[in-house]
């Protein structure tokens, strides 16, 4: 007996771990960005692109490789090495011209600051995702809510139908339809509950965790709810034109074609050549060698006017870009902004006529399909008229706030005021 009940209890522990092992995990919406920046792949691989840049940047600004070299002369015919009549050995070094050292390094970090700006458009724009995500679960959430309550409702209306008709108050029609409604209904749940987990799944993918989702539910703190968007657009473009991570990178690639317009410039300039050796002639080994080399640009028509003329075409391509993009962000935001204040006037509708009216449509054809004034019919007209408002009212709930998601995206910002 004593065997059994501890085989009950071992068994009940065990059950109490894994109940707790699938306990919902509790997500805010601040918690899922910061996951996010941390594991996706995407942010990941930009970062990685980041020490790529900081790599290049020394290797651009690192002399070329030394050059050790062994040599022996004067051996005669049919000798070996060792009757050589002349033995140096000499390390030998070319750089280029200081300024165009210190020019290059400039562009190299002008190209690892506009990747490093890349990176942080990216992170935005995984950002923005994260919130489309985690409002798209909120609404399915609600959205699953709002069908269940559905079913409930259906499924009292028949039994009421099949009542009814058994004690000859409705007809068979009516029963009828009123499983025809309550299947439908059953159906819906079903749907809205697909949808649900594929939005779970999408924002598990965006989490950068897609191939090792918990395996409790997910519960969401934050609410599909609507806060005013203060913000007035003249600030949103302001702060568009100096933090927008777009901007940014242009801005300095822009710098860099003009460094790299001044190289090519600066290209006539010489580099130079030193080299020292240790010479072993006659038996004499004191001896020791010492060059210097020059370039001579003599096809200076060819090469350098090559790269002046490329360097000039990028620059005046990237100013192009830069201004192209100006106008293209303001435009952005400019649009963004109006999209954001016609999804609010959707949701302070509905807060204010469309849901309050189809409930007070929904309660009146209660009472009067009870008290047998309406048809079934025209009950069914009413609920499904409070049943796609409050539906399209999650919708614009959803619109709204990933509209402000779009323009803090657009604007630079991970976070909405």
């Amino acid at each position: 007996m004593a065997r059994y009940i501890a085989l009950a209890g071992l068994l009940l522990l065990v059950c109490h771990s894994l109940a707790l092992s699938q306990q919902a995990e509790k997500l805010s919406l601040n918690d899922a960005i910061e996951l996010a920046l941390q594991r996706n792949p995407e942010v990941l691989s930009a970062r990685h692109e980041v020490s790529a840049a900081r790599g290049r940047f020394w290797r651009g600004v690192s002399p070329p490789p030394a050059t050790l070299s062994v040599s022996y002369d004067y051996i005669p015919t049919g000798a070996g090495m060792k009757d050589y009549g002349e033995r140096a050995i000499g390390i030998s070094q070319s750089f280029d011209f200081p300024t165009t050292i210190g020019l290059r390094a400039s562009t190299l970090s002008n190209e690892t600051d506009a990747t490093e700006a890349d990176a942080r458009s990216i992170a935005l724009g995984v950002t923005m995702r994260v919130k489309e995500a985690y409002f798209g679960v909120l609404a399915r959430q609600q959205k699953l809510k709002l069908a269940e309550e559905n079913l409930t409702i259906a499924g009292d209306f028949l039994r009421k139908a099949d009542i009814r008709m058994n004690v000859g108050e409705g007809t068979h029609l009516e029963s009828l339809t009123a499983k025809v409604q309550e299947t439908q209904a059953r159906n819906a749940v079903e749907v809205a509950r697909n949808e649900l987990r594929l939005a779970v799944s999408e924002l598990h993918f965006l989490l950068g965790r897609a191939e090792e989702q918990p395996a409790g539910e997910i519960t969401l703190t934050d609410s599909l709810a609507y806060l005013p968007y203060t913000v007035p657009i003249e600030l949103l473009i302001e702060r568009a034109r100096l933090s927008n991570s777009q901007l940014e990178a242009a801005s300095f690639r822009l710098s860099a074609a003009s460094v790299n317009r001044t190289i090519a410039w600066s290209s006539i300039l010489p580099s130079f050549s030193v080299s020292y050796s240790r010479q072993v002639q006659a038996g004499n080994t004191s001896l020791y060698g010492v060059s210097l080399g020059i370039s001579v640009p003599i096809w200076f028509l060819f090469d350098q006017r090559g790269q002046v003329q490329e360097a000039l075409a990028t620059y005046a391509r990237m100013e192009a870009e830069l201004a192209m993009l100006k106008n293209s962000i303001n435009l952005d935001v400019k649009n963004a902004f109006l999209e954001l204040r016609n999804d609010e006037r959707q949701v302070q509708l509905f807060q204010s006529a469309l849901l309050p009216q189809a409930e007070e449509v929904y309660r009146g054809a209660v009472t009067s399909y009870e008290a047998g004034e309406i048809s079934y019919i025209e009950y069914l007209q009413a609920r499904q008229t409070l049943i796609s408002a409050r539906s399209t009212y999650i919708d614009a709930l959803y619109n709204y706030n990933t509209a402000i998601a779009r323009l803090d995206r657009t604007v630079g910002r991970t976070k909405g005021e």
